[in-house]
């Protein structure tokens, strides 16, 4: 597939919260994991280009966490839907 060189045909449509909290809990889970397992203390992470150590993968959890947790915080708490009216 060739790389993609322009947005215009691009489209999407913005994530649900169910798709935003699915998001939180796998990070959640990643940090959780990555805390609790003393042997990957030692391993090195790559982020796309990046690489880094476990304390730079935690910071880029955490900031990806609170990027879907401001997310999902700006999402409103109720969605609009047609009103019926019944006449007698």
């Amino acid at each position: 597939m060739p790389d993609v060189t322009t947005f215009t045909d691009v489209a999407g449509t913005p994530r649900t919260p169910a798709q935003l909290l699915a998001l939180i809990e796998r990070i959640d889970l990643a940090i959780y994991n990555l805390l609790s397992d003393p042997t990957k203390a030692a391993f090195r992470y790559r982020l796309g280009d990046r690489e880094g150590d476990r304390g730079g993968y935690l910071l880029w959890l955490l900031d990806a966490r609170r990027t879907y947790q401001a997310e999902l915080a700006a999402q409103p708490l109720w969605q609009a839907t047609p009103c019926v009216v019944v006449t007698d």
